[in-house]
């Protein structure tokens, strides 16, 4: 007995539906009935999706996964053990062990991440009028909605990298996406230019903003 899953994490977007891919390979010819299935969160052993005697056993379901989980029931007998998971969230990312039992059993582990866009970054700047050269600025870049937590990059009109006096902050909301904003200070030069881009780790870059500053 094999069981075999995505060495890779599973990247799922927050709010769409996920496959967590699981397929073994049995020696012996069964019947479903012969055949247990089991998902269970790795770390707390809590339990997502069972399946055995020919039909999902979810009495012990974590309520948490209550009506969001299925198996492929036509697929069982061609060694697809796969899960869906619907509604995917924030608070679903970690580890899923997918049991397989036949005559003997066998399991393996796979690691689900969960990747939600942000909006397009906005840059506002403080203070906005009667700037002269030489006054600091604070420029301000936010982006919400996302995750995981992005990289920010700030930029002149050169395509400089500034790394120098940024002051990044991340907030949550209830259903653990988040809110970016990061603080670039900078004394004012004529015609300055400076942009902010966002990258997400697991979906790339998603956006950029730019601002133009004429005071003089």
């Amino acid at each position: 007995m094999e069981v075999t899953v995505p060495e890779q994490p599973v990247v799922a977007l927050h709010g769409r539906d996920a496959t967590l891919n699981c397929s073994f390979s049995s020696n012996a010819h069964f019947n479903l009935s012969d055949l247990t299935v089991f998902w269970q969160l790795t770390d707390t052993k809590r339990s997502v999706h069972g399946y055995t005697e020919g039909r999902d056993q979810l009495v012990d379901q974590a309520e948490a996964f209550a009506n969001r989980t299925s198996l492929f029931p036509s697929q069982l007998g061609l060694g697809n053990a796969s899960l869906l998971l619907k509604e995917v969230g924030v608070v679903d990312e970690g580890s899923y062990t997918c049991f397989v039992r036949v005559q003997d059993y066998s399991s393996a582990a796979l690691l689900l991440q969960v990747a939600a866009f942000y909006s397009k970054p906005v840059v506002t700047l403080e203070p906005e009028s009667n700037l002269r050269p030489g006054d600091e600025v604070a420029l301000t870049c936010v982006a919400y909605g996302g995750y995981p937590q992005a990289d920010v990059i700030w930029q002149d009109g050169s395509g400089r990298n500034l790394t120098d006096n940024i002051t990044n902050s991340v907030v949550a909301n209830e259903e653990g996406l988040f809110t970016m904003t990061s603080v670039l200070t900078v004394v004012l030069e004529p015609n300055s230019t400076y942009s902010c881009r966002l990258i997400n780790p697991l979906l790339g870059e998603e956006g950029n903003a730019f601002v133009t500053i004429t005071g003089g």
